[in-house]
């Protein structure tokens, strides 16, 4: 009769043991939106929206599709920084690359993706999901120790 009381503890021991590991290091957190000439929230080929500059038509952010996001581009002096915000689904390596090209095509230096969040519509702390041309600190990862 002492089995009763061991079965409920073994339910405990499963449910935790099934809890998802947290990583130690933090992933890496955009702060840069003030630096950033154009921002660029992206759904597909045909809606996009421009955060930065603002591209309002009455309270509403305008919606262009790629093309019209890189006629916009080609229209910022400075093309220091530019950022697009991906949604989970959109977020491929064929969109970024698509994206870097076409940036990068029209003269931005460094072209950041960040991960749009669910009821988040700021700019800075979104996820940084890459940042070619960082170096490893920029983003967000450990410098290896020299062996």
């Amino acid at each position: 009769m002492t089995r009763a009381p061991i079965l409920p503890l073994l339910g405990m021991l499963v449910l935790t043991s099934c809890d998802t590991p947290r990583s130690s290091v933090p992933e890496p957190r955009f702060v840069e939106e003030n630096n950033a000439t154009i921002v660029i929230r992206y759904y597909s080929d045909k809606v996009s929206r421009v955060l930065k500059p603002a591209q309002m038509e009455g309270p509403f952010l305008s919606t262009f599709d790629k093309q019209g996001v890189l006629e916009l581009a080609k229209q910022q002096p400075g093309r220091e920084l530019a950022v697009v915000i991906l949604l989970r689904f959109t977020a491929s390596a064929e969109v970024r690359r698509d994206w870097l090209s076409l940036l990068e095509g029209v003269g931005y230096r460094r072209v950041v993706f960040l991960l749009a969040e669910k009821g988040n519509l700021k700019i800075n702390g979104l996820p940084i999901l890459e940042n070619p041309g960082a170096s490893p600190v920029e983003q967000g990862k450990q410098p290896k120790p020299n062996s």
